[in-house]
């Protein structure tokens, strides 16, 4: 079977519409009918058509082993003039052990507890820990024992980084280094922005969507000031 033959095979057995896996995806609704048709012959979104159809992605990719078998989605695909090729492990999905090439990491998250005061804090890991590709740690210079992630929530840093977006985060490097992206901690609320270094010991918190977030200036000294979490890698990109 082809690529086409085979998508529309796995999103039939799975009774999804391509509406559905299109909202699923992400992908236009179009281009999956396209994709069925054979009139486009490949993507960039194997990995994230596999976990919604909750199949093999080197399966759907290639043809090869079984549909429904293990499902290492350890694949990125890279699509050069409308080809894709399989390249190095960097998309990490399933709950298969981990591999040599993997690391759980710790999440930072926002926590309201109901006991206390009810204020939100914000906690690493809190039982939550997603896989990590040991290669993009290694690409990056980061030591995995420093290395956390969390999600962009809002849309304060379009269009450069989306809502949802899942982050990579250097906990080793909490120095601010002009125009460089962190996660802060800011009296509970878990925040990412691009940081410059200002006399006196401030510092200008940046929103990347400055139209409707207007920068902000603090005293590294104030008490009330953010928390540098770490510094961003790595971000997740959305078509």
């Amino acid at each position: 079977m082809e690529f086409k033959d085979r998508l529309r095979k796995a999103r039939k057995h799975r009774k999804m519409s391509q509406a559905q896996l299109s909202a699923a995806t992400g992908l236009d609704q179009t281009t999956i009918s396209n994709l069925e048709t054979g009139k486009v012959q490949s993507t960039s979104k194997v990995v994230q058509i596999a976990h919604a159809l909750r199949i093999n992605a080197h399966w759907l990719a290639t043809g090869e082993g079984e549909m429904e078998g293990s499902r290492p989605n350890h694949l990125r695909l890279a699509v050069t003039e409308g080809d894709a090729e399989l390249v190095d492990m960097e998309v990490i999905e399933g709950d298969e052990p981990l591999s040599h090439e993997e690391v759980w990491l710790p999440v930072f998250r926002e926590v309201e507890f109901s006991a206390g005061d009810g204020c939100p804090q914000v906690l690493e890991n809190h039982g939550n820990q997603k896989r990590f590709s040991l290669t993009r740690l290694n690409r990056a210079g980061v030591r995995p024992e420093n290395a956390a992630l969390a999600v962009a929530k809002g849309d304060s840093m379009t269009p450069v980084i989306s809502d949802g977006a899942t982050l990579g985060i250097d906990k080793g490097c909490r120095h601010i280094i002009d125009g460089k992206v962190y996660v802060l901690d800011h009296s509970g609320m878990l925040r990412v922005k691009r940081l410059y270094r200002m006399p006196l010991n401030r510092v200008r918190v940046v929103s990347d969507n400055a139209d409707e977030y207007p920068e902000e200036v603090y005293s590294l000294a104030d008490p009330d000031a953010p928390k540098i979490l770490g510094r961003v890698f790595w971000w997740e990109n959305f078509d």
